[in-house]
């Protein structure tokens, strides 16, 4: 046992140190990115709160952040969700003009006085100049899904001063209910790295008060915390349902998409001049923190709901994450006025568990929570988030979200899809289940198969193997990528399940041989490293195909066999 953990410790080290180079400066960009974007922030909302009559002007701002967009930006117009679909499914390089065009159009949202946020500009700014080394060293599908997951965690860490959050939200956020530790330490220092790069160069993150008391966990409080959470959850989901409403209703009704920025800025300057107040636009900061020191009208976080929806669905440029910060702790100071627990701690549960919700992020959430307000506070604050975690649904502020499993085990959803498409085809994605007790030989076929009747039905499926030598690795060009690349049988079985097949199975083999090899058998501690190794893919003809059109140049060296699957009937 000792000679097999020295092996792998000793084949790791140079992966290891091979993304420790690599996520630093991932996480060097992520904090220099980041950087910009709060200094700019700042800027333009101290000169939009000097010369408030800019407001006046937001449907110009719009349609030039429209514009703009529509005129260079087409490619990554999609933002959040283009970076979670090239993760899930790795195609082009994001397009290094991402990074100055999400800046320019944040900026120009918060200039003219729209509502939103920062987060989405800073993992998109982070992300794309990650994804910039794929040209230096020639990433595959594997290792760029890892870049991209690293600079979605050294934007987030570093433009909130969460190093912790960030790490697991680079993880957590791509699908419900799953996540993949290869890219913890990547993650982890990117994040790090990100978050002190960005306090380096003099950014300074918002202190908020911890709540000077937080009571002991009794069955009240436990109550009062659930239900808290409880009403997080329904609030994170009705911003995200009615964000993407507004979203396609003004693209449903405006064809011109710089229009659509520009009218849904006529709608958003009407209302702050209805409502006479600008606390409901920009980033809300003030109001955040006045919701842990005083009383707060209890409609607050409402307003702050429409201002935002309004102003994404229309097409504007930015994040949704501080906006939830700011629904939640004033929806949680509201809260305070009904429920046994402090304003300071309901706010802070809020800021965080609300967030959780609508980005699906429990973990993540949580773990921001106790950095921001201290762990005595960590027990509610979990509470509230995985609370709000299961009322908000299967729904979400990042629509390429796949779901990677129900929140419920009782309510099972189909797998795999985006929450788009689950949205869509939401009467189709729960599977019915039928109970039926099965007699070990008289409903078994011959060949091992349950005989099909009314209740249990077997889809037709197509079983795709992979014959190679169980020493085979990534074929890579370089000395230093090959020194480095990783066993093919585990390159190709985490790329399956990151690819979506429904089943995967290394086949163990005890003595064989391929094609124009010698009889090779598996009787040593560690096998001849031209022992054959077989991997077994089972799903649809049609995703297998395509899974081999992805990986075709890693397998000219593989022995690739198709097996059609019939049904078998009683």
């Amino acid at each position: 046992m000792k000679k097999v953990l020295s092996f792998e410790q000793i084949t790791a080290l140079p992966q290891l140190s091979k993304w420790l180079i690599i996520a630093f400066v991932v996480g060097i960009l992520s904090g220099f990115g980041s950087a910009a974007l709060l200094a700019s922030l700042e800027w333009v909302t101290n000169w939009r709160e000097s010369h408030l009559w800019i407001i006046a002007l937001l449907p110009l701002g719009g349609f030039l952040s429209g514009w703009i967009y529509h005129r260079f930006g087409k490619r990554v117009e999609a933002g959040n969700n283009l970076l979670l679909e090239e993760i899930h499914n790795p195609k082009d390089i994001i397009p290094l003009r991402m990074a100055p065009l999400v800046l320019l159009g944040t900026d120009l949202t918060h200039l003219f006085g729209g509502s939103a946020g920062r987060e989405g500009t800073a993992l998109q700014i982070a992300a794309s100049l990650a994804d910039q080394l794929t040209k230096i060293f020639h990433f595959k599908h594997a290792d760029r899904r890892i870049l991209l997951m690293a600079g979605l965690s050294g934007g987030f860490a570093s433009v909130f001063g969460t190093p912790l959050a960030g790490t697991v939200f680079g993880l957590e956020v791509l699908a419900i209910g799953r996540i993949h530790y290869d890219a913890l330490f990547p993650c982890l220092v990117a994040a790090v790295v990100g978050d002190r790069v960005t306090l380096m160069l003099g950014l300074h993150h918002t202190a908020y008060r911890h709540a000077p008391v937080v009571p002991t966990v009794t069955v009240m409080g436990l109550i009062s915390a659930i239900v808290a959470g409880a009403i997080f959850g329904i609030v994170a989901m009705i911003f995200a349902k009615l964000t993407h409403v507004c979203s396609h209703i003004f693209k449903e009704k405006i064809s011109y998409p710089p229009l659509r920025p520009a009218i849904g800025g006529v709608m958003v300057a009407l209302a702050i001049w209805a409502v006479g107040t600008t606390k409901y636009i920009g980033l809300g900061i003030p109001t955040i923190v006045d919701a842990f020191n005083t009383q707060l009208p209890p409609w607050d976080f409402a307003a702050k709901v429409a201002f935002t929806a309004l102003t994404l669905g229309a097409g504007f440029k930015g994040g949704e994450v501080t906006p939830l910060f700011y629904i939640g702790a004033t929806l949680g100071n509201a809260l305070s006025l009904i429920l046994a627990l402090p304003a300071p701690l309901l706010a802070g549960m809020g800021f965080v568990a609300v967030f959780g919700g609508a980005a699906n992020t429990p973990i993540a959430s949580t773990l921001m929570g106790i950095e921001l307000f201290g762990l005595k506070s960590g027990v509610f604050i979990g509470i509230a988030c995985v609370a709000s975690y299961l009322f908000s649904g299967h729904a979400g502020i990042y629509n390429a979200q796949r779901i990677g499993s129900s929140k419920y085990h009782f309510m099972p959803v189909k797998e795999g899809l985006s929450l788009a498409t689950q949205t869509l085809e939401a009467p189709q994605t729960v599977e019915k289940k039928t109970q039926k007790e099965i007699h070990l030989f008289n409903d078994l076929h011959f060949r091992g198969f349950v005989h099909r009747g009314e209740e249990i039905e077997t889809p037709d499926l197509t079983v795709l193997r992979f014959y190679f030598h169980s020493g085979s690795r990534v074929p890579k060009n370089t000395f230093w990528q090959k020194l480095t690349a990783p066993l093919l049988t585990y390159y190709l079985a985490a790329s399956a399940k990151d690819f979506g097949i429904e089943q995967v199975i290394v086949h163990r083999v005890s003595v064989g041989f391929l094609k124009g090899d010698p009889l090779h058998y598996d009787n040593n501690e560690f096998p001849h490293h031209k022992l054959p190794q077989c991997l077994e893919l089972v799903d649809k003809e049609d995703k297998l195909r395509r899974f081999l059109d992805e990986h075709v140049d890693e397998l000219k060296e593989v022995r690739v066999v198709l097996f059609r699957c019939e049904e078998l009937s009683s």
